[in-house]
């Protein structure tokens, strides 16, 4: 049965208490637990429009002496199928999943199991029988090494924190390493704290030793008087382990860490 269907009610009495109770917990929080969860604000607006077009319709549907008709069951029907079909494409019961922190509140109100609350315990999966059967382990996480080269480069090696030296390498089960960079000018204020801050770019790396190449990574550099000298640059990581078949395993992020660019 696929994630989505197990967790988002499907039922019109279950799929209204679920959407009026996760877009309140959404916005609870400073910074909101919507960004803890690595939503983005369109996420967040879609999910409360889905709120806003099921409410006229619930109470409609609810008065079932004079406002129930077959036609608002429907159209209820197809909200919900929406809203499952826009979970399964953003991943955001995912997201929610692989939040490092996650309190058994947040498992609460998502209907995810309470084994997601943090310590995250991951579980670690794989393609062989064997592998599905190994028992849940807390995760480690990324320890980079960060080089950095004339030209903007960086070379990242990744290791576990719990050995921090020695070969670059993944942990037994996950084929990627995904991290959230950035670059800023050194002295900006307000520094990212979080790998879900909106000012930075995830991807991937499937290997545990790559370059990345920042002289193109100028979104959040602040415009410059004409006659000022530019400041020297650095670059902002985050990082973690992940899984490309199972993301909902991916673990936990480990920074941030900073590095200045040559």
């Amino acid at each position: 049965m696929p994630y989505e269907r197990a967790i988002i009610p499907r039922d019109i009495e279950g799929f209204n208490l679920y959407i009026t109770q996760t877009n309140a917990h959404l916005i609870l929080g400073v910074p909101t637990n919507a960004v803890l969860y690595g939503w983005t604000a369109q996420n967040l607006s879609d999910w409360q429009n889905f709120q806003n077009e099921w409410e006229p319709l619930f109470f409609s549907y609810s008065d079932k002496k004079g406002g129930y008709t077959t036609a608002i069951k429907t159209k209820l029907e197809g909200i919900i199928a929406n809203a499952v079909i826009y979970d399964r494409e953003n991943k955001l019961i995912l997201k929610v999943k692989a939040t490092v922190g996650l309190t058994v509140d947040d498992c609460i109100i998502f209907r995810i199991p309470q084994s997601y609350a943090s310590p995250q315990m991951i579980k670690l999966q794989g393609t062989s029988k064997a592998d599905k059967n190994k028992a849940i382990a807390t995760l480690e996480g990324v320890y980079p090494r960060l080089l950095p080269t004339i030209g903007g480069f960086v070379k990242a090696e990744c290791f576990l924190e719990i050995t921090e030296s020695g070969r670059a390498h993944k942990p037994e089960g996950y084929d990627l390493v995904e991290y959230a960079v950035a670059v800023f000018y050194r002295g900006t204020a307000n520094l990212p704290t979080a790998a879900t801050d909106t000012r930075l770019t995830v991807t991937h790396s499937s290997k545990a030793t790559f370059v990345l190449q920042t002289a193109n990574m100028t979104t959040n550099l602040q415009a410059l008087a004409a006659d000022a000298v530019e400041p020297s640059r650095i670059a902002i990581f985050f990082f973690r382990w992940a899984k490309s078949k199972h993301p909902e395993l991916d673990g936990p992020w480990s920074g941030p860490f900073s590095t200045p660019l040559l």
